[in-house]
């Protein structure tokens, strides 16, 4: 029996967790075919230093950013004034995604209202007021035109056809101590009017897309937890487990992995939501007892972020732990986690907290940073840190 418990708060905050171990890293080749060609050490240590983070698409700020073979170059300014962050999701959905095609990046942006003071009771804001405004955009990588596609909505998700999905809210604004609920829109194309999929207004995050199907959480009522469905289309959604969050959607998009109830992890088909593979996470042995969301799945392989650090698991034979890597350079690990070869992972983390000026009534938080990590000589690349409220982070596609 699936066990309910508290998950987490769909408010305007990201959470973190802490991480910790030592060891030694080593990789080998194997002699197996059809699979990944080098295994790791059960337990080893990931070193960070600063240094170039590698090829790709990325944000640094407001700033849409390519890296390739000539340089480092601003392919475009994001979000028309407003800042390019997501506080209603944190990393607990991507705050962009590229589409396949490699046309244009569907993003969130937010327009902040209320001045918020930390450390007073509500945060110095009354119940109702207005914090912010979250809207949903559209760069394309062509043209370099950037389009407002919604005011008042947040969770963009893309799929391999193109289809763009994310929540409308019932308000524009995210009102104090108030949910924000909404209905889950799809658009068939960039072009295409989107068409309401959520008949009823709840507290739903689109997360990505499993082939033709949406994965999207949904909060439950009197509580923090949420509930993970796949919808194919207007209402038409089924259960694939409850308080459950998604760690990796498998690269044919018919299997996504998850975190359901307490330390249980669930190899979920996404067709039935038949449970086609488990295990429990007890913390022993230096292993981990809580992976967190938005993790990467290449081949048998999953990467993740956890309370010891980055975990591989391996779905060959079985599902279970290959290795943890300590992260003991970031002190909540490192955040949504894509394996782009056998042993490259990329991902983004924070870093020391953010040295504010005298008299500040910032909130306290993190710098933050792009990471580059190599699993087989325990190296991860860290680039250059931003202030808390401009994201470093890398523009993928958990969407398959």
């Amino acid at each position: 029996m699936r066990v309910h418990r508290r998950a987490f708060t769909l408010g305007v905050l990201a959470v973190g967790i802490a991480s910790g171990l030592a060891a030694t890293a080593v990789s080998l080749a194997t002699g197996r075919s059809g699979r990944d060609a080098v295994v790791f050490t059960r337990t080893a240590t990931l070193r960070a230093s600063s240094g170039p983070v590698g090829r790709g698409l990325s944000l640094d700020g407001a700033s849409l950013v390519a890296t390739n073979a000539n340089g480092r170059h601003v392919v475009g300014t994001l979000g028309d004034g407003d800042e390019v962050i997501a506080p209603l999701t944190g990393a607990l959905t991507p705050v962009a995604a590229a589409s396949i095609d490699g046309r244009f990046v569907v993003y969130s942006s937010w327009r902040q209202l209320a001045r918020i003071k930390p450390g007073a009771l509500g945060q110095g804001l009354a119940t109702g007021r207005p914090v912010g405004l979250p809207s949903v955009r559209l760069f394309d990588l062509r043209t370099g035109k950037d389009d407002l596609l919604a005011n008042g909505a947040a969770a963009p998700a893309v799929s391999t056809s193109g289809a763009i999905a994310y929540v409308a809210g019932d308000s524009q604004a995210v009102r104090q101590n108030v949910d924000y609920t909404g209905r889950v829109v799809v658009a068939d194309s960039r072009d295409a009017k989107p068409r309401v999929w959520t008949s009823s207004p709840a507290r739903y995050l689109p997360y990505a897309w499993a082939g033709s199907e949406l994965l999207v959480y949904r909060g439950v009522p009197d509580s923090e937890g949420t509930d993970l469905y796949a919808y194919a289309g207007p209402d038409d959604a089924h259960l694939l487990a409850p308080d459950a969050f998604v760690i990796a959607i498998s690269p044919d998009g018919e299997n996504v992995l998850a975190a359901v109830g307490v330390r249980t992890l669930e190899v979920i088909r996404v067709a039935d939501a038949a449970v086609k593979d488990s295990m429990s996470l007890d913390g022993t042995s230096g292993g981990p007892s809580a992976l967190m969301y938005a993790g990467g799945w290449r081949g048998d392989r999953v990467i993740a972020n956890s309370d010891r650090g980055l975990v591989v698991l391996d779905l060959h034979g079985g599902l279970h732990v290959e290795s943890v890597f300590a992260t003991p350079g970031f002190p909540h690990g490192i955040k949504e986690p894509v394996l782009v070869d056998d042993t490259h992972v990329r991902g983004w983390a924070d870093l020391a907290l953010h040295q504010q000026a005298a008299g500040s009534t910032d909130e306290p938080a993190s710098d933050n940073a792009l990471v580059d990590c190599d699993l087989a000589t325990g190296a991860c690349a860290v680039g250059s840190a931003n202030p808390p409220r401009t994201w470093a982070r890398w523009i993928t596609n958990p969407s398959r």
